[in-house]
């Protein structure tokens, strides 16, 4: 079908709005296409250089199409109420949503009463408080007379704490799983640079922490190889193909 019959509605920065656009659409009996989502989700640190996530309807369809982006965009705007809850997965979701972002339900199906927040019984608050006050105090001998204004060195029940197991960084594993990308890149359209690129980006993640999921570590493992690969048979290709030629 020609391109023409075709008109581009709305445009947004990640995949996930342009599917609830087209999921909205649908509803009203607009059919709706998503042009350019997998190719934002996939290259996604590479920003908005792609130009964005396209929300495509037909052409017969584009001014209805428009009004209920209208509306949408609308109800954005405006005051929402409290957020309730579902009682089917027991998520609290945002006032601004009709729908579970959990388990995809209906609100009008699904809304249950919010839970009563526990509240703590002054008695063990006051304990609580009673016991931070039982700790000791510093020793004179651990203050600097000479310095007034320096910070005690004081040593006290429970100060010295030994130093915990170097947790998994959140962001660590995100340019874990870039640098995984861009060595596909590096192998495929762009080599050298985007190698480098997942190089950096694995000598980064390597300084945030040393210890990554059992995702995090394929992911290390996989690109670090495929950046070798990606150099070595590159490289060949390059010097085979500009190497002078035999005297």
């Amino acid at each position: 079908m020609p391109m023409s019959e075709f008109l581009k509605i709305a445009s947004y920065a990640n995949a996930a709005d342009a599917d609830h656009l087209k999921a909205v659409l649908q509803d009203h009996g607009i059919r709706a296409f998503v042009d350019g989502g997998d190719l934002q989700t996939s290259l996604s640190y590479i920003g908005s250089a792609l130009g964005g996530v396209h929300v495509i309807v037909r052409s017969v369809e584009a001014e209805k199409a428009l009004d209920i982006v209208e509306e949408l965009s609308q109800e954005s705007h405006e005051p929402t109420g409290d957020p309730w809850y579902c009682g089917t997965c027991e998520e609290v979701v945002d006032a601004g949503f009709q729908v579970c972002w959990s388990c995809g339900g209906e609100r009008s199906e699904v809304e249950a009463a919010m839970p009563a927040i526990a509240e703590l019984d002054e008695t063990e608050e006051q304990g609580s408080l009673l016991e931070d006050s039982d700790e000791p105090l510093p020793d004179k001998e651990h203050f600097d007379e000479g310095n007034p204004y320096a910070s005690p060195q004081a040593k006290v029940a429970g100060a010295e704490r030994p130093t915990g197991v170097n947790e998994i960084s959140e962001e660590a594993e995100a340019m874990l799983v870039r640098a995984w990308r861009a060595s596909i890149l590096g192998i495929t359209f762009v080599p050298f640079f985007a190698n480098l690129y997942s190089m950096y980006l694995l000598f980064a993640a390597l300084r945030e922490s040393t210890q990554f999921t059992s995702d995090g570590n394929w992911r290390f493992n996989a690109a670090f190889l495929l950046n070798l690969l990606s150099g070595s048979v590159w490289g060949s290709f390059f010097f085979f193909m500009f190497r002078p030629p035999a005297a």
